[in-house]
């Protein structure tokens, strides 16, 4: 199945024939709709309205993203739901149960962190203290979440999260060479071109992330640990927190350790206060993207290797299996 991505100001969409007709400038490309399962958009893309009707009437999952790969809405068609998924999801919100789920998740994401670290850190044959101590102090609060008898509140777990992740992100300095300018995580806006590419691919995350859940029959906006914020896909980015590392993170690595992209495929923001993407490093990191969603990796509750993009939707059925059973055996996606 096919993921359209529509990145560039001028694009016009058209229907014709059971088909998109894809313009820009003087191009026209063709994506037969019968294999479209997923259309990430960003702004200064045109569709008809027969175009935006197909969306609808197909329920293709169709979201807008930000300049800045931020998540802004979502075109909402016919989808498939099971409303008892939902309904179980609705009852373990702001429950134990729930705080419990919220834990497991959380700890997904910082074991994953802790394996990039460690993998830097083996490269480095030992010789990066600071990468050492960032490995030991993560895997503390590993040690921690397992232990506790009950779950962490709210608060407590964003500690937490909050520490292993600008841990995490002093670490991952040690990837990069030092014209890159990256000393740590930033964002809205990213203000070097590491941070730039971290944030344009967890967009692109969060758009398969949220078709997954909608698949799943959950709803994407009600979460766990980030909860109920509105106007915000909470549940979205509580799935999504174990697959950052897996996906964008290591995808990012492989770009500027494989010498693909140079500081000059970055531009200012407009506002002179951020860095963008230019279109050869949107292309790159894009095509880099799919390709990690299409690796084969083992998935250990099926004991046998699934695509990234299939594993992202058995833990969004997992985790819907969970709440209608009322069953705290929710596994997370952890790297070894």
């Amino acid at each position: 199945m096919t993921t359209l991505y529509l990145t560039e100001p001028g694009i016009v969409v058209r229907y014709h024939n059971q088909s998109f007709l894809i313009k820009q400038q003087d191009k026209t490309h063709h994506c037969r709709l019968v294999e479209l399962t997923l259309v990430v958009i960003l702004p200064g893309v045109q569709f008809t309205d027969e175009a935006i009707a197909q969306l609808l009437d197909r329920g293709i999952e169709t979201l807008f993203l930000k300049r800045d790969g931020q998540f802004r809405g979502r075109l909402q068609g016919q989808f498939q739901t099971n409303p008892t998924i939902r309904l179980g999801q609705y009852r373990m919100i702001n429950t134990t149960f729930g705080m419990a789920l919220a834990q497991l998740l959380v700890m997904a994401k910082i074991r994953n962190q802790r394996v990039l670290l460690q993998q830097r850190y083996r490269f480095s044959k030992g010789r990066i203290g600071e990468l050492g101590e960032a490995i030991d102090a993560i895997a503390a609060y590993v040690l921690q979440l397992k232990s506790v008898s009950t779950p962490l509140n709210r608060s407590e777990l964003m500690g937490i999260e909050g520490i292993c992740a600008r841990t995490y992100y002093q670490g991952l300095r040690y990837y990069f060479p030092q014209r890159w300018k990256f000393t740590g995580r930033n964002r809205r806006p990213p203000r070097d071109p590491i941070n730039a590419l971290l944030s344009w691919g967890y967009g692109v995350l969060l758009a398969r992330v949220f078709a997954a859940c909608v698949q799943a029959g959950l709803d994407p906006y009600l979460g766990f640990f980030h909860a109920t914020e509105p106007y915000r896909p909470n549940l979205v980015l509580d799935l999504m927190e174990e697959f950052r590392p897996v996906v964008v993170d290591q995808v990012v690595i492989s770009l500027i350790q494989g010498n693909l992209l140079q500081p000059e495929d970055f531009q200012p923001s407009p506002d002179g206060e951020g860095v963008w993407l230019g279109l050869a490093a949107k292309k790159l990191l894009l095509g880099q993207l799919e390709r990690r969603l299409r690796e084969p990796l083992l998935y250990r509750p099926q004991n046998r290797k699934l695509s990234l993009s299939q594993i992202i939707l058995e833990q969004a059925r997992s985790l819907a299996r969970c709440l209608v059973e009322m069953r705290l055996d929710y596994e997370g996606f952890v790297l070894k």
